[in-house]
């Protein structure tokens, strides 16, 4: 018998012609494929790969589509005995089972790309064996005598549709119309913003009194209750509810960012119960936008215009206004009171800008800022109480909000110059911080060569009222309060007008509860002649009546 006849791996009969042994399934040549055969095939399935990947992806799938069509294409040249490009020049790697055609392919083929690629190179090497070979224990044989301009000439076309391929997907401007439709890729409804709505938030502000002031809309960042609104809309909040747009309602309990000047909000819900606070988890939550909206990009906004929850319009960005770092979009999607702080959608559903104000002077001139400076701080988690930013921009600095001090101010000594004796009533909040309670307190003192006595009254939740006594050094003040069920000690300073510290509290069970204070001048009445601390001091009973 001659080589023509007998299959050289299992020595079975071939019939004439044939390449693969009926017998075994290996070719019926034993010749090694040489680089150039190889090559060829490499550049056929790369070809093939990146083609079929770049059309999905183009079709609007993500990047994870690589996976299982590259999957596929290993099983389709597990079938064909090798692979599509080495069918086309005429070699094959024969196998004996599936699990050595996928060793070779997976494990095989990271192995030999993972040395830098060295593993590929090594088909130049006398034995004409890559890594993946001698992973897997296989052999490249040839099944065909293709000529090597044939083999030229498919490799330089598939190579050259290669690059050409590569180099119009990586277009931005990829269409092949010399005037493309107004965004052709885009929804023609507003389906996807609408999807988003349950993230989509009303905001209740009540004041100190537990009074509805306002209300504003907002959106949810995180699952754990994150969410995002305009400072203007929590600024005179003492307290607020937060309702979804799903319906389910929470209360709005900390700030954790915030940029006055820019009128951003960080804030956290959750739920405050009879056991405690309940965090927020499983919400839903909206993605922001990587890229900036441009002049003449289609948006839409939700929120709650004259407290109607979930309402939708859209409109385009017609201007981008101020400079670089520090500018708003110009929309045409209208803005009405109540809509601050919603979002602002691109047509994917995702947020480009956060609503903020409009120009009644003028028609259609509404405003919103770039989703792009809550990223800057939308990872900050001071958790600020709601009630202490209060404090913050209305009591322990006036009406005006926090104003900074020139750096070459000095401070007087002493006294503050508009302090003067500590005489009157001052109101303001309690905070316990242990317990995580905020009150309102009120304090009637007289100060006599460094002494103070007077009343304290507090309301419920909090409880403490009574007589207190203590000293006053320049700006410095402490004072205790003793009623039947606590001893209260506080430590504070004066600022102007304003009173703050901080409080311990002693129960008759010996525990002990941390809490701060801030308190502002209301008048600088006297005690009377026959005041009597004992008697003439509220207790809690009267002050909750």
């Amino acid at each position: 018998m001659n080589d023509t006849t007998v299959c050289p791996s299992c020595e079975g009969s071939l019939s004439e012609g044939a390449h693969f042994c009926p017998s075994c399934g290996y070719p019926a040549t034993s010749e090694t494929a040489n680089w150039f055969d190889r090559l060829c095939g490499a550049v056929v399935d790369v070809s093939l790969l990146v083609a079929s990947c770049g059309l999905l992806m183009w079709l609007g799938l993500k990047w994870w589509v690589v996976l299982p069509v590259w999957l596929v294409f290993i099983e389709i040249g597990y079938q064909l005995k090798g692979s599509i490009g080495k069918s086309f020049v005429g070699i094959s790697v024969p196998v004996k089972t599936r699990f050595q055609h996928y060793l070779r392919e997976t494990l095989g083929k990271a192995a030999s790309l993972a040395l830098f690629g060295i593993g590929f190179l090594m088909i130049f090497s006398k034995e004409r064996l890559a890594l993946h070979d001698y992973v897997a224990t296989t052999r490249v044989l040839r099944i065909g005598r293709a000529a090597p301009l044939r083999q030229a000439i498919i490799g330089l076309s598939l190579l050259a549709g290669l690059v050409t391929g590569a180099y119009f997907l990586m277009r931005p401007d990829h269409s092949t119309h010399s005037h493309p439709p107004l965004n052709s890729t885009e929804p023609s409804t507003l389906s996807p913003i609408v999807k988003q709505m349950p993230a989509v938030a009303t905001l209740y502000v009540y004041n100190g009194r537990g009074k509805l002031i306002g209300q504003g809309s907002g959106f949810l960042i995180t699952s754990d209750g994150v969410g995002v609104t305009n400072f203007h809309v929590i600024e005179d909040a003492y307290s607020a509810e937060v309702k979804l747009g799903d319906g389910r309602l929470y209360h709005l309990l900390s700030v954790h960012a915030y940029e006055a000047d820019r009128d951003i909000a960080i804030f956290q819900l959750g739920r405050k119960t009879s056991v405690g606070v309940q965090k927020a988890k499983d919400l839903p939550y909206l993605s922001l936008a990587t890229e900036e909206a441009g002049i003449g990009d289609r948006v839409a906004t939700v929120g709650s215009p004259e407290g109607l929850s979930n309402s939708v319009s859209d409109g385009l960005v017609s201007a981008i206004r101020g400079e670089a770092e520090k500018h708003l979009l110009q929309i045409t999607a209208p803005i009405s009171p109540g809509s601050s702080g919603g979002p602002v959608f691109n047509l994917k559903g995702e947020v480009v800008a956060i609503t903020s104000f409009q120009f009644t002077e003028g028609q259609n001139l509404n405003f919103a800022i770039p989703i792009s400076e809550v990223s800057e701080i939308k990872g900050q988690r001071a958790s600020l109480p709601l009630e202490r930013l209060y404090e913050i921009n209305h009591l322990a600095h006036g009406r005006g909000g926090l104003k900074d001090k020139p750096s070459d101010a000095k401070e007087p000594a002493g006294r503050s110059l508009e302090s003067g004796p500590l005489i009157g009533s001052f109101i303001g909040t309690v905070h316990n911080l242990s317990a995580n309670l905020t009150a309102n307190l009120v304090i009637f003192v007289e100060e006599r060569q460094g002494t103070i006595q007077g009343c304290l009254g507090v309301r419920a939740p909090l409880y403490g009222s009574g007589p207190l006594q203590g000293t006053v050094e320049g700006d410095n003040v402490q004072f205790d309060v003793t009623s039947p069920s606590f001893y209260l000690h506080f430590e504070g300073r004066r600022s102007g007008r304003d009173l703050l510290g901080t409080y311990t509290a002693f129960a008759q069970g010996g525990n002990e509860q941390q809490g701060e204070f801030v308190l502002q001048r209301r008048d600088s009445k006297r005690h009377l002649k026959d005041f009597a601390p004992e008697t003439d001091c509220p207790t809690d009973a009267d002050m909750n009546r």
